[in-house]
């Protein structure tokens, strides 16, 4: 399962010096860790673009929540959708209201294929989320987090893939839809089979890619 929603990252094409203007015209707002930016039914409809900080996108259906994708900065989003939207640190946003930005969009092509691509690469995430909500189990989803953790934010050494995060267990059980104690004991087994490595709190080793990527086959779920 993927953390992001995309791979662009606009805040590196809004820093340019042709887009200096439009970047001046967004508002700066600071949330604490754990506060809530927006719900359904929230009141204002505007685009926001993280500064700084991570923020978990999550669907709550009765006493159940699905995690959708963890936003970093450069990361795109609304107000106005059916999720929620909370604060795993405190994060800085750049606001502004939607129409606005359409406004600036349709004066600025350049910009509006950037932002396009990115909403292209929100639509085409959020068929893989539900892709691995429906098909694949609490296992499977968990070892996909950690191949993409590796992979794409790790570093290669001699032991293998390092790389760092900074989720608690509660944090990671809500991104990949279980439970706190079945996370718990999953990354548990993974570590006596040594298929996964941990140093501290926050510090993981891959020591063999394949032997990860297959550990959830044949290993019945406890």
């Amino acid at each position: 399962m993927k953390r992001k929603f995309s791979t662009i990252n606009l805040l590196t094409e809004l820093e340019k010096p042709e887009n200096q203007s439009f970047l001046s015209e967004f508002s700066e707002k600071i949330y604490p860790k754990n506060s809530l930016v927006c719900s359904p039914g929230h009141e204002t409809d505007r685009v926001f673009i993280v500064r700084q900080g991570r923020l978990r996108i999550y669907l709550a259906v009765e006493d159940k929540d699905f995690s959708l994708a963890i936003l970093e900065p450069g990361d795109i989003y609304v107000t106005h959708t059916r999720a929620h939207v909370v604060t795993l640190d405190q994060a800085i946003l750049l606001e502004m209201e939607t129409g606005r930005l359409h406004a600036h969009m349709a004066t600025q092509p350049a910009l509006s294929r950037t932002i396009i691509s990115v909403l292209g690469e929100l639509l085409g995430q959020s068929f893989s989320i539900i892709d691995s909500l429906v098909f694949k189990d609490i296992r499977q989803r968990l070892t996909d987090f950690f191949l993409y953790e590796g992979q794409h934010n790790g570093t290669v050494t001699d032991g293998g893939i390092l790389f760092s995060l900074d989720l608690t267990t509660t944090q990671l059980a809500a991104i990949v839809g279980a439970s706190r104690q079945t996370v718990s004991t999953i990354i548990s087994n993974m570590l006596k089979e040594g298929v996964l490595q941990k140093s501290n709190r926050t510090s993981y080793c891959i020591p063999h890619v394949d032997l990860l990527r297959n550990y959830p086959q044949g290993i019945p779920e406890k």
